[in-house]
């Protein structure tokens, strides 16, 4: 006679006694709802104790909540298992004599993201507007992100190159989603009938926690020079924790004169630039895989790229000997020169390290040496190739385009999309959101193609 199986044992938990001393742990159980809690202390990234509590309820029913009281994104997997149960029979009747297979089942491993009881209401972010070259140059706003998004972009006036936009979360650490990119190469054309298109500005899409009263600096340049090159390339759009580049985009390549001669377009992290149409278009900026940008910024040689420094070198503060990749503490933003901008925040751990002279090598797309004289063009440069991690080449030919820059990563950025072009605009851009459980998606669309 049959009988009825019974149910699933409850799920067990660990922890890695290499990263973490366990503190306390207790679990109750009402038959209905029964919930864990955990608590335990861990080493920071500065090296201070930071104690952790995660809450689970709803471990036998069909929906799991997890809470912790730490702001930031966590990672969860479940262990299913049974003493009796049995999840291989095919290795019974593959090999006669053995017993059946009883190993728990291990569910994927899924990310979630705690926000605090200010959070639930207020999640405040700070930017300020500085210039590398002038103290006399400064705004701020602070922003809540529960109300509504941030949107930056880069500013078409020439001192767009000198530009500096800081943000920091003044009141705890604040996780978010940053959508990144790159600006457009210019479109170029004889006349209306035979205008060809700049490449699209390259995008990235991920995910962040910026940490409390720590500077981030957004460098986001316009299709003017020079942030854009001589022709026209697009370009890039950077991010940085204190002066180490975590995410860069490409801009697009700017047109040629003919049909087919299209700007290539740039490129978000981790994905080369493509190659400006025509048959000698300019080469894209090539791939560079995460974490594997050199350190040195190189500058672009004729119409051949450059690339960007992994970290800000910063004359100034070379001469202090601070390294580019190291925090120089808690102050107000130091010009290029030495000379505090007495304006800004002075409670900030600054790490971003200004550039008169270089730019950060991030003006890096290759420069044309083409130029149109007749129609729409008015006697400018053309086809020049686009900036980012490496800047795509320009093309040595008016009937070809511009190569897109590369994108980048170091690692330390969740990336939930990257992909070629998606901003065709002038202006790089980036969108930050307050990162909640209804947008912290993988996108598998292609974006603004």
């Amino acid at each position: 006679m049959a009988t009825k199986a019974g149910g699933g044992g409850g799920g067990s938990s660990a922890y890695n006694s290499d990263v973490c001393t366990l503190e306390s742990g207790s679990s109750s159980a009402t038959g209905v709802d029964p919930y864990i809690e955990v608590e335990y202390t861990s080493a920071s990234a500065t090296g201070q104790t930071v104690t952790t509590t995660t809450t689970v309820t709803g471990a036998q029913e069909k929906k799991l909540s997890l809470r912790r009281d730490t702001v930031g994104i966590h990672t969860v997997q479940c262990k299913i298992s049974h003493p009796t149960a049995v999840n291989n029979p095919a290795s019974v009747a593959n090999s006669p004599g053995s017993t059946r297979d009883n190993s728990p089942l291990w569910t994927d491993k899924v990310e979630f993201n705690a926000l605090s009881a200010v959070n639930l209401t207020r999640s405040n972010l700070t930017y300020e507007i500085t210039q590398d070259n002038a103290r006399s140059s400064y705004s701020n706003e602070t922003v809540n992100l529960f109300v509504q998004p941030l949107a930056l972009t880069g500013w078409s006036a020439s001192n767009n190159s000198y530009r500096n936009i800081h943000i920091f979360a003044k009141e705890e650490d604040l996780s978010v989603k940053m959508t990144m990119s790159g600006s457009a190469g210019q479109d170029h054309g004889e006349n209306d009938s035979t205008t060809t298109k700049g490449g699209q500005g390259g995008l990235s899409i991920f995910t962040y926690t910026l940490l409390r009263n720590v500077e981030y600096t957004l460098k986001l340049g316009v299709t003017i020079e020079p942030t854009a090159s001589i022709g026209r390339g697009g370009a890039g759009a950077y991010f940085y924790e204190g002066g180490r580049l975590l995410v860069a985009c490409g801009g697009g390549g700017a047109s040629g004169l003919t049909n087919g001669s299209n700007g290539g377009r740039g490129a978000g992290a981790g994905i080369a630039g493509e190659r400006g149409g025509g048959a000698s278009g300019g080469a894209g900026g090539q791939k560079v895989n995460t974490g594997e940008l050199p350190a040195s910024g190189i500058l672009p040689n004729g119409h051949i790229g450059g690339k960007v420094e992994s970290c800000t070198s910063g004359q100034y503060w070379k001469d202090q000997g601070i390294a580019p990749c190291e925090f120089m503490g808690i102050d107000e933003f130091v010009l290029f020169n030495g000379i505090r901008n007495t304006a800004t925040d002075s409670n900030i751990k600054r790490g971003y390290k200004a550039d008169y002279d270089k730019f950060g090598y991030r003006h890096n797309g290759g420069n044309s040496s083409v130029i149109c004289r007749g129609g729409n063009c008015k006697d400018q440069f053309i086809c020049g190739g686009g900036a980012g991690a490496y800047g795509g080449n320009a093309s040595l030919h008016g009937s070809d385009g511009g190569g897109g820059g590369s994108g980048y990563s170091n690692g330390s950025v969740n990336m939930l999309h990257s992909q070629l072009g998606g901003n065709p605009n002038s202006q790089a851009q980036c969108l930050i959101e307050l990162l909640t459980s209804d947008n912290d998606k993988v996108v598998d669309q292609i974006i603004g193609s």
